[in-house]
Order: C-alpha cells, then sequence, then structure tokens
C-alpha cells in the first residue's frame, strides 16, 4: 500500500469513497456521476498550496483518502495549524492499517509544514472512530460546534 497526493484522475475513486460519509443521495449503480460542481471543486483544491487530498493506494485501486488543510494563523508564533477532514476507507479494507497509514502521513505532512497542531473533524456516523482516533494520537479538547449555511 502506498499513500500518495491525489491527481485528477483519482477523483472518481475519491467520490466513491465518499459516498460512505453519507453526505449524498445514494448512487443506483456501482458508478460515480462526477458532476460538473466536482471537477470545479477539484480544480480549486488542486490549485491550493495548502490543500492535499491524499489517498492510500493498494494494486492500483484506491481504498481511502483523507482531505488536509494547512491553515495561517496569526497565534502561536504565527504557527500554521492543520485540519483533517472526510477520511475515509472502503469498507473492505477497514481495519488493515489504511486508516493508519492515512494518518501517519497527514501527521508527518503538518509536521513538515511547521504546524503546531493538527485536528480532525468527526463525523457523528462514525461511532468506531473515537476508539481509532485515540489509537493514532488524537484527543478530544472541546466541544466543536457548526452552523450549517
Amino acid at each position: 500500500m502506498i499513500i500518495r497526493a491525489a491527481i485528477r484522475s483519482d477523483l472518481g475513486a475519491i467520490l466513491r469513497l465518499l459516498r460512505e460519509l453519507g453526505d449524498g443521495a445514494p448512487e443506483q449503480s456501482g458508478t460515480v456521476r462526477m458532476s460538473s460542481a466536482a471537477v470545479r471543486a477539484w480544480t480549486r483544491i488542486e490549485a491550493d498550496p495548502d490543500r492535499s487530498v491524499l489517498v492510500a493506494e493498494r494494486r492500483g485501486q484506491i481504498i481511502g483518502t483523507l482531505d488536509l488543510l494547512v491553515v495561517a494563523n496569526l497565534t502561536h508564533d504565527a504557527q500554521p495549524w492543520c485540519v483533517v477532514d472526510n477520511l475515509v476507507v472502503d469498507p473492505a479494507s477497514r481495519r488493515k492499517g489504511v486508516g493508519r497509514a492515512l494518518m501517519e502521513d497527514a501527521v508527518d505532512r503538518a509536521s513538515r509544514a511547521g504546524c503546531y497542531k493538527i485536528e480532525l473533524v468527526s463525523h457523528e456516523s462514525a461511532h468506531a472512530a473515537p476508539e481509532f482516533y485515540r489509537s493514532v494520537g488524537f484527543e478530544g479538547s472541546g466541544e466543536v460546534v457548526r452552523r450549517y449555511l
């Protein structure tokens, strides 16, 4: 298995994985329709030097992904911080070290970027996630509040 930065040709596989997060309507077939909005979003993501989408690949198949964003900051001597979102592993590849490898790579990238902290956004539907996050060195540090627009 390798962990690498995603490229444009990975977009279909990434969108397939992201369906596991339950954000969108269920697809009627095994293929994922690549909307023009997704392509526009991908174009913005790949043009942003502070943004990385990572993928885990095994035998040519994308089996996991996460989104990594380095955020400029004025506190902590202007050291940036990092946020990880949309961590998802293909159901057939779970509990095989894929999520751990993705998170270790994300932490390494955040460290090399000079970040003083890395935060992870966990979705309420991820029931097994808290145990996993603790196992890779993350701990709760307050309550996340959000307002959807």
